[in-house]
């Protein structure tokens, strides 16, 4: 049943877990705070990944969370971490409370695994840019054929790597040259195998092996999410190494800021615009709501984190991914006033990991 937007009130929409580091917590090392996350080494190859509410959209960190938003995106990835495990072993131990994960240590392999089965967003950008639809073009070191329209689906899933990083994080011949500052550069097979120690990879086949599980896990997660009316137009996914030496799926799986949902009753072909329309069910809500306003640009970073997004685009965005979470998961996150902090210390605490 979807959730009740009714229950969104004013109060519960700011009641949100924000980013930031808890001194609480028993650790061996300082914390990492990413966009999103906070992870605590715990020492014994154990970490604490904490989940925040943090909304983050072209490059930019939003000064107004969304609620529920750390639970629902790691309840989606818990349900596809469980129901994949048959393909990869994933860092995922135990998940202690809504937005806490105990998770094995990795270390990371520094490639953006992106996978694609529809030509969309920058793919068809670049496609589109070099007159594609004619003459067909190379992207990301794959042959993309003529005759595509906008969000139509490809031959075939096609991996589309970027350097997990900025260029500045890798001294390879390839990026010399490049703004040092240039966030996930696009990359290809090649350049990951001829620098694979760069990327964090051990041996040269751990690639194919990697690229191999990557591939498995597109078509079971597509077929699976068929099954409930989405279309997974593309993804992303990050690889790490156990203490073992065996690699696993680490990060998130498939939620909808790594991934772009479509409603598939929805993907339908306009020839008056030679395209195929979509609605999306991810987080291009706030991408859109935040181009309508023209805050994307470079020179506007500073005025987009500040800004105060209204309650009625975050109740909104706060449906969808309930919705979406109810879909895929089968569960719905408890709505409540009750202070979110407090909650998450207390699980916390329960588990043994406070001072």
């Amino acid at each position: 049943m979807p959730i009740d937007e009714k229950l969104i009130t004013k109060e519960v929409l700011n009641n949100t877990l924000v980013r930031e580091v808890y001194p609480e917590v028993r650790v061996v090392a300082a914390p990492r705070m990413g966009k999103v996350r906070t992870v605590y080494d715990l020492g014994d190859d154990r970490m604490i990944m904490i989940s925040s509410d943090n909304l983050s959209t072209h490059d930019v960190v939003h000064k107004r969370q969304v609620y529920g938003k750390g639970e629902n995106l790691d309840a989606i990835s818990g349900y596809y971490f469980n129901v994949t495990e048959h393909i990869i072993p994933n860092h995922l131990i135990e998940t202690l409370a809504p937005n806490i994960w105990l998770v094995q240590k990795a270390a990371p392999i520094l490639v953006e695994m992106v996978f694609r089965k529809y030509l969309t967003g920058s793919g068809w950008r670049e496609y589109e840019k070099k007159n594609g639809s004619v003459k067909g073009c190379e992207f990301c070191g794959v042959d993309l054929r003529p005759g595509y329209r906008k969000n139509e689906m490809l031959d075939k899933v096609i991996f589309t790597p970027t350097g997990k990083g900025q260029v500045g994080d890798f001294n390879i011949p390839e990026f010399q040259g490049m703004d040092p500052e240039t966030d996930d550069p696009k990359i290809t097979i090649d350049i990951i195998r001829r620098n694979y120690k760069t990327f964090g990879l051990r041996k040269p086949e751990d690639l194919d092996y990697v690229m191999e599980k990557a591939f498995a896990l597109y078509n079971f997660i597509h077929e699976d999410l068929g099954r409930k009316g989405h279309l997974l137009a593309d993804t992303k996914w990050e690889f790490g190494y156990m203490p073992d030496g065996s690699i696993a799926l680490i990060d998130e799986c498939v939620t909808p800021d790594s991934s772009r949902f479509w409603k598939a009753k929805d993907y339908l072909f306009d020839p008056e615009k030679d395209e195929f329309t979509i609605v999306q069910d991810d987080k291009q809500h706030f991408r859109d709501y935040v181009e309508g306003l023209g805050l994307q640009a470079e020179d506007r970073k500073a005025e987009l984190a500040a800004h105060m997004m209204d309650d009625n685009v975050l109740r909104q965005g706060v449906v969808k991914y309930c919705n979406i979470r109810e879909e895929i998961a089968g569960t719905l996150p408890v709505i409540t006033t009750n202070p979110r902090k407090e909650a998450v210390l207390a699980a916390l605490g329960d588990a043994g990991f406070l001072r």
